[in-house]
């Protein structure tokens, strides 16, 4: 089985069992964070990815890290310097409010954009409604930006140091009923324990909590009617989510990959009667079947808080118009490339360094190596990292004519298949 398929039955079986909905740190309900945790501590057990001694040796220490999180303003100015221009430092007034995952960005005519977001945007400009654009991670790999940004970096870790430094995982009242129990039902299905002792989990929501304090002083200057959260399943989107509520602003997660029934952020056997606070009001899904998947458990856990609204995949329109100047512009670019050397087969290959596959990435690279010249290449990998590198093997390390890694990784997926 693998980790997903045991990730869904364990937590399917943990909340028709017990009563972790009623799992409380203050006015964060712990169960939603528990499970990114299980899910997690389930995925490294299952790939076998514990953390090396050298991978512990490079891991920052806790006085550097507290450093680095208190100078992020500056830190984030230095690193996004050369874009000034698209850089905004304070919010501003904006009938929406749109989060980013970091991580999903196209190269568009030289300047980088939200792959998901921007299409959102322009729709909400051709109707006159204004959006304040945010994004988390290490956005200034990804310059220039397309459209102003204001980095949320600063907000998710001034919201962890200002937990830790008041104290809150022991002053919030906790509320963990059955907590023991679930405890043995862990142990006994072999799962990791990680992080999801009571006092991490105190600390968890207090962080959550103290972030979601930050993102509701920016909410109270913006004062929009919509916030979208592209992956609200992480530390920075459930703190979103939960600053959303306390305002009373529809928050909507905007589907980034495939969900269905196989996704543990989207597959619920029990919420609360009022729902999740720390979860969207509306699943923005591209397919009926992926709206199905929302409407199965919200309807029949009778939560009036969670739906799911089917609005289709935002990236593709344009790329469904031939006539369209972006995808007119592509297209000649990719048949610059095809009529500059003819190939027999174009072979477009997704790739992700995850762990334990890099047997099979080395097979790719033999194969590739072996079959005829003219079968062109396209290995699309997007994670530039050295932990990348590593788990890719030689495939990472092939260079002839015929097999294209740059072109192939920043062109936009439309645009090659």
């Amino acid at each position: 089985m693998d980790y997903h398929a045991r990730s869904l039955a364990l937590v399917d079986e943990i909340e028709r069992a017990y009563p972790v909905t009623q799992w409380q740190v203050g006015d964060v309900p712990v169960w939603p964070l528990a499970r990114l945790i299980l899910h997690g501590n389930l995925y490294k057990q299952n790939e076998q990815s514990v953390a090396s001694a050298e991978e512990k040796a490079h891991r920052p220490r806790r006085a550097s890290l507290a450093a680095s999180y208190a100078l992020s303003p500056l830190i984030d100015a230095w690193q996004r310097r050369s874009d000034l221009r698209h850089t905004v430092l304070v919010p501003r007034r904006a009938n929406a409010v749109y989060l980013g995952n970091g991580d999903a960005f196209d190269q568009i005519d030289g300047a980088w954009q939200d792959r998901f977001g921007d299409p959102v945007i322009a729709e909400l400009r051709k109707s006159g409604r204004s959006t304040f654009l945010m994004q988390y991670g290490d956005i200034w790999r990804h310059l220039p930006w397309q459209r102003p940004t204001f980095s949320a970096n600063t907000i998710m870790k001034w919201g962890a140091l200002s937990a830790a430094g008041l104290g809150l995982a022991r002053r919030l009242p906790s509320h963990l009923p059955d907590y023991d129990l679930v405890q043995q039902f862990l142990r006994q299905a072999d799962v990791p324990l990680s992080g999801l002792a009571p006092m991490d989990l105190r600390k968890a929501a207090a962080a959550t909590a103290a972030t979601a304090r930050r993102f509701e002083r920016v909410l109270k200057i913006v004062r929009p009617s919509l916030c979208f959260i592209l992956g609200y399943f992480s530390k920075i989107g459930f703190a979103l989510s939960l600053a959303c509520r306390r305002q009373g602003i529809l928050s909507i997660e905007v589907q980034h990959g495939g969900c269905g029934a196989r996704n543990e952020s989207y597959c619920w056997s029990a919420v609360p009667e009022h729902g999740y606070t720390v979860l969207p009001s509306v699943f923005w899904t591209w397919t009926e079947g992926d709206t199905a998947v929302i409407e199965a458990w919200s309807r029949k856990l009778k939560s009036p808080w969670h739906r799911g609204i089917q609005g289709g995949h935002p990236q593709l329109p344009v790329w469904f118009d031939d006539n369209d100047p972006q995808t007119r512009s592509f297209d000649a670019r990719i048949n610059e490339i095809r009529a500059g050397s003819p190939a027999e087969r174009e072979i477009l290959v997704a790739l992700q360094a995850n762990e334990g596959y890099r047997d099979l990435w080395n097979e790719l690279a033999a194969l590739i190596e072996r079959a005829p010249s003219n079968w062109r290449w396209w290995l699309r990998h997007r994670q530039n990292t050295r932990g990348a590198e590593r788990q890719l093997g030689r495939l990472f390390a092939l260079r002839r004519p015929n097999v294209l890694i740059e072109e192939a990784s920043l062109l936009p997926l439309p645009a090659l298949l």
